[in-house]
């Protein structure tokens, strides 16, 4: 029988093929893809149960290290990140990234498969860390409300 916490790739070629590896841990220093954000892990899952939105973002959850690692867009500065508790890594810090197979494993774990990732925005995650409420979201342009641009 299968284990359903493992996809089965035969190669992992999906918008992260850069840095994921189909089936090995890899070692990729913070920065050049993505900045980090080290949280507890007991607190990590809390926001996670708390905020499951947050789940279908690059998250990976390491059980051996006890943490939880929240991956940010590329140009994510420390400024942008002011939340007690967690720590905003520098560049150059090796980062553990789990195969793009191990998805809601017992191992070193992604939440969501690699490729099927939505961003969130910083501001979403800091509200969740800090529970205070998110900041309202602009609409996208060209929206005037909430039904236009749907044809008739």
């Amino acid at each position: 029988m299968t284990d359903p916490g493992y996809l089965h790739f035969t190669d992992y070629e999906g918008p992260y093929g850069e840095w994921i590896h189909p089936t090995l841990v890899r070692k990729v220093p913070n920065g050049a893809y993505f900045r980090t954000v080290r949280v507890p892990h007991d607190t990590g899952l809390a926001v996670l149960k708390a905020h499951p939105g947050l789940e279908s973002g690059p998250v990976i959850v390491n059980p051996f290290a006890r943490i939880v690692v929240f991956l940010l867009p590329p140009g994510t500065h420390p400024e942008h990140w002011i939340v007690p508790g967690t720590r905003f890594l520098r560049p150059g810090v090796t980062v553990e990234i789990p195969p793009a197979a191990a998805v809601r494993c017992r191992d070193i774990h992604w939440l969501t498969p690699p490729g099927s990732h939505r961003d969130y925005l910083v501001s979403d995650l800091v509200a969740a860390l800090t529970g205070q409420p998110a900041p309202p979201h602009p609409l996208p342009r060209g929206r005037a409300g909430a039904g236009a641009g749907r044809r008739r």
